[in-house]
């Protein structure tokens, strides 16, 4: 129970949140965590501090670069409850972006499992392989568990992923949405 607080905890402050969201999909870069929250860097580094502390988090550096990751895996059963039925406001099941294991190429490593903070994928212990869960749970456009895949059993049925993404953002007008998004972030700066 204590350590179910301490997730809580840590995920009811907006910006450690969105930490958290971006590191779901792997390990990142602090340069790339500062510009997916559009907080500062000394934000950042205390948010990061404060998951650190909780043991939600792990670092690393490398050279002068400092990488975070999710060390805690209860974190990713926690979020695996939330809703992922809708991506920019369309219903996520009118989106062909979802994972496909080949059986056959399949070698049971579990890395899809292991690597995806969405709860796509699941072991399947008789059968020993992985299998596909809650395929509306993929981020569209993310196919880290397929590049994870050492056996390349796991495919997407778009075979070039920057086309269907453009495609999408076309016919959803999501760039203009995101556009919105930024702009009524400039109305909370003081």
């Amino acid at each position: 129970m204590k350590e179910s607080l301490k997730i809580f905890k840590a995920l009811c402050d907006e910006t450690r949140l969105k930490i958290i969201e971006l590191l779901l999909s792997g390990e990142k870069c602090v340069c790339e965590i500062v510009p997916f929250t559009k907080r500062t860097q000394s934000t950042v580094s205390i948010q990061l501090a404060k998951l650190e502390n909780l043991g939600i988090v792990k670092s690393r550096k490398e050279g002068k670069s400092v990488y975070y990751r999710i060390s805690n895996p209860k974190v990713r059963k926690i979020l695996s409850k939330i809703d992922f039925s809708k991506w920019w406001g369309i219903e996520r099941k009118k989106i062909r972006w979802y994972p496909v294991i080949d059986k056959e190429k399949c070698i049971g490593c579990g890395m899809c499992v292991a690597t995806c903070g969405r709860n796509v994928f699941e072991f399947d212990f008789k059968k020993n392989k992985s299998k596909v869960k809650n395929p509306y749970n993929c981020m569209v456009g993310c196919d880290n568990c397929s590049i994870y895949c050492p056996a390349g059993a796991v495919s997407f049925p778009q075979k070039n992923r920057r086309e269907f993404i453009q495609s999408l953002l076309k016919k959803y007008n999501i760039a203009a949405k995101a556009r919105e998004n930024v702009m009524s972030m400039k109305g909370g700066e003081g």
